[in-house]
């Protein structure tokens, strides 16, 4: 049994394709309009097959969702994908990130496993997620595993595209591998897990990059 925490474009495409994986996704969201839309049993947000999957899911039981995170559910791995917005400074806001880790300490067994997501600046999983964690004095295990996949083609990119693994150490690492590898081919592991973050970031600047060039010769054409 898997908890998604953050059931957005990140957290909801990913919590589908588990769910169609074999996983038991438990899924929390605090955001009203989108628990709405859940239970009417839509997405929130336009996306090919994700409605006809979500009814799928919901109806064989692989899929369910709720405010706060379960407990007594024997769930065995928490997955954040938690928004990370800008301020009015353009500095990340890490506050989601921080009142989830404390949430999921406020479960975590030992042997657990807490899967980082979201977009974050470099140093994130080791000085934010990792000493809130700790102080529970649990064993666990903990990755930064970022999202890649594109609007449009979610549900596809993320059985294709090879899953980057970034491990606080090397056990983290090995169970993250064996949790990904049910629902994707090919697995890329970074010497740590700031490499991890690092590519996250390096992605979206490239792709951001790359659209800014195509505004600029749509300017020069006009």
């Amino acid at each position: 049994s898997i908890c998604i925490i953050g059931l957005g474009f990140v957290g909801l495409t990913l919590a589908i394709v588990m769910a169609n994986g074999g996983f038991k996704i438990y899924g929390v969201e605090k955001n009203k309009f989108i628990l709405k839309k859940l239970k009417n049993k839509k997405g929130h947000f336009y996306e090919p097959g994700l409605n006809q999957n979500l009814r799928k899911n919901l109806k064989n039981k692989k899929f369910s969702f709720i405010n706060k995170i379960p407990k007594n559910k024997n769930i065995s791995t928490y997955i954040i994908t938690v928004g990370t917005p800008l301020n009015s400074q353009k500095k990340v806001i890490t506050e989601y990130i921080v009142k989830t880790c404390t949430e999921i300490a406020s479960v975590l067994k030992d042997d657990d496993i807490v899967i980082l997501r979201s977009t974050v600046k470099i140093g994130t999983t080791r000085n934010i997620v990792l000493p809130i964690l700790k102080k529970t004095g649990k064993k666990f295990f903990l990755s930064y595993c970022p999202e890649r996949a594109v609007e449009g083609s979610a549900l596809k990119e993320l059985c294709v595209l090879p899953q980057v693994i970034g491990g606080i150490n090397k056990k983290s690492e090995y169970k993250s591998i064996n949790i990904f590898k049910k629902i994707t081919k090919k697995i890329v592991t970074t010497s740590n897990v700031e490499t991890a973050e690092m590519i996250k970031l390096i992605d979206n600047s490239s792709r951001d990059v790359f659209f800014a060039y195509a505004n600029e010769i749509a300017r020069t054409c006009d």
